[in-house]
């Protein structure tokens, strides 16, 4: 078999063992990421042999990190963080420099070298984002006190962990003598290279994403996305920094812009495809065998990541003094590792940092932190009730302190997508009464133009499920398409209603046809040029003095339907 047939092979087992690991760990309530790293220790344990170029993989894999921190750039908003400064911040700071302060004297007590108590504590200092977004959801908690704690806090954690993966490597790999040289070069390298980011992400990027954007065709602007966040990632490795740092430069070019949404949906499949072989080959790094002769040390590691956890995130609350419910959920939803903490420690791994038993005994024991999650949600809840009983800690806890800044987001509001002829008229009515509207529009100058009147608007395509989240549509209102195309109409309709059940839904349809693909998603449909015949036809009765015919009423039942 030719080289390239089998590194064909491999990637089709290793994702298949990822479908099958995802599908059954969703089935079973759980992070799908539980089901990546389980196919991989499936892979390497059963068939060490079934996966010939393992190199070739982990290559790819290392594509999937650099789009985890594309995608990580882009999403980060320096507006957000300012909403959420105070305890997100102080808060986090206080936690994450607790943990890697526990890393290391959890370290210098088991005789463990420096740089494995360093890369330890800043391992375990890093909580999911993803993994705490879906309990969330699936709670309905995310508009909570404490989820919008937990929310803020990981926008800080993301930020910091950034930090972590180009300091971390400087500071073990440098000598004893030359260490603090090595940090200073690193850093001057770092903030030349953001400051040339910046420059870039002001002056040049916006202006050819544009221009590329302006030929209105999907895969050009994908592959423009694409070489901002591989060419940024090289940039950065070529300076000798983390591909990880310029990674997330490559986002942090386009985040704030009108931009963000639509390449963060248009890259999410590509990044998804990648991150999932990393994880993967995370898992093959598990040894099975050695996890199970040292089953106690993996149960008393995870024992003590989640204790720790819990009591960090505390003492970064404790002087803000929010509710004792909002500062015990937040604490054990911190309990997990994070992505980036595989991230971080496969960097450790790789200066020599972290040993390879340490590492698999990490591994095993940060699946069983993810695993815990759900059920750590449910211990917040005793743990609150058995504490109110105690005097000290209702004197401590300020349940009426708000803990974050005022949710400043649009919320019931009404979500136009298509700004033609139709939606611009029907936009425009509704704010006439006072109703706010969020614009999703795929035609940049329009999109800009909207943007320049101060109007909410999100450049991209309506039918993508993380466009549509990012016009807010879990606090919409309603959702009226205005989409001149038949199936982008049925395309958006459908998401919507996956996402929102409860949601008020309004489309324009070009064919009568239509009326039958959407009768499933309880939604009102007009036909525009019905309507326009049968008004025209009411009025020239009215101003002819002729009885409403049943035929134009008719017409008009026809033409806008309730279907459900």
């Amino acid at each position: 078999m030719t080289e390239e047939l089998r590194l064909i092979l491999d990637l089709t087992i290793a994702l298949a063992a990822a479908l099958v690991g995802g599908a059954i760990a969703h089935r079973l309530r759980q992070s799908v990421i539980v089901g990546y790293l389980i196919a991989g220790m499936v892979i390497a344990t059963a068939a060490p042999g079934l996966i010939g170029s393992l190199a070739n993989i982990r290559a790819l894999a290392d594509v999937g990190i650099i789009f985890l921190m594309f995608a990580l750039g882009i999403e980060f908003s320096l507006k957000e963080l300012m909403r959420v400064r105070g305890v997100a911040i102080v808060g986090t700071l206080i936690q994450m420099g607790l943990l890697i302060a526990l890393g290391i004297g959890l370290g210098a007590l088991l005789g463990w070298p420096l740089e494995q108590g360093l890369f330890f504590g800043g391992v375990i200092s890093v909580s999911s984002t993803a993994v705490i977004l879906k309990t969330l959801l699936d709670r309905g908690e995310v508009a909570s006190p404490h989820g919008r704690t937990l929310l803020g806090m990981l926008i800080v954690q993301d930020l910091l962990v950034v930090l972590l993966i180009v300091l971390l490597p400087q500071l073990t790999t440098a000598g004893s003598g030359n260490t603090l040289g090595a940090v200073g070069i690193a850093l001057v390298k770092t903030v030349a290279f953001v400051a040339a980011a910046i420059f870039l992400g002001v002056r040049v990027v916006p202006l050819a994403m544009a221009r590329v954007a302006s030929f209105r065709v999907p895969e050009l602007f994908l592959l423009a996305a694409v070489a901002v966040a591989l060419g940024v990632a090289m940039a950065g490795a070529a300076l000798g920094l983390s591909p990880a740092l310029g990674a997330f430069l490559g986002g942090l070019m386009l985040t704030e812009t009108e931009f963000d949404h639509r390449v963060l949906a248009e890259v999410a499949p590509m990044r998804n495809v990648f991150a999932t072989l990393f994880f993967v080959t995370v898992g093959m790094l598990i040894d099975v065998r050695f996890v199970g002769q040292h089953l106690l040390a993996v149960a008393g590691l995870a024992f003590f990541i989640i204790v720790v956890k819990v009591v960090a995130t505390l003492a970064g609350l404790a002087p803000f003094r929010p509710a004792t419910r909002t500062a015990l959920y937040t604490a054990f939803g911190m309990i997990q590792f994070g992505e980036f903490s595989y991230v971080l420690a496969q960097t450790g791994h790789d200066v020599g940092a972290i040993s390879s038993d340490f590492n698999t005994l990490l591994l095993a024991a940060s699946v069983v932190t993810i695993v815990l999650t759900p059920a750590a949600f449910w211990v917040a809840p005793q743990a609150d009730g058995a504490l109110a009983r105690l005097p000290f800690a209702r004197r401590w806890a300020a349940p009426t302190l708000r803990t974050l800044a005022e949710d400043e987001a649009l919320s019931g509001h009404v979500i136009v997508a298509g700004y033609g002829r139709v939606g611009q008229h029907v936009a425009e009515s509704l704010r006439a009464t006072g109703m706010p509207v969020m614009v999703i529009e795929d035609d940049l100058m329009v999109a800009q133009a909207l943007r320049a009147q101060a109007q909410p608007v999100i450049f991209g395509d309506a039918t993508n499920s993380r466009i549509l989240l990012a016009a807010r549509l879990a606090s919409a209102r309603a959702l009226i398409a205005c989409l001149p195309d038949s199936g982008a109409t049925h395309t958006l309709i459908a998401n919507a209603r996956r996402l929102r059940p409860d949601l008020v839904m309004l489309a324009r349809i070009a064919r009568r046809e239509d009326f039958a693909s959407l009768q499933p998603f309880d939604v009102r449909m007009v036909l525009p040029e019905h309507a326009g015949a049968h008004l025209l036809l009411a009025l020239s009765e009215q101003a002819l003095g002729l009885p409403a015919s049943e035929e134009a009423l008719a017409a008009m039942d026809e033409s806008e339907a309730r279907l459900g």
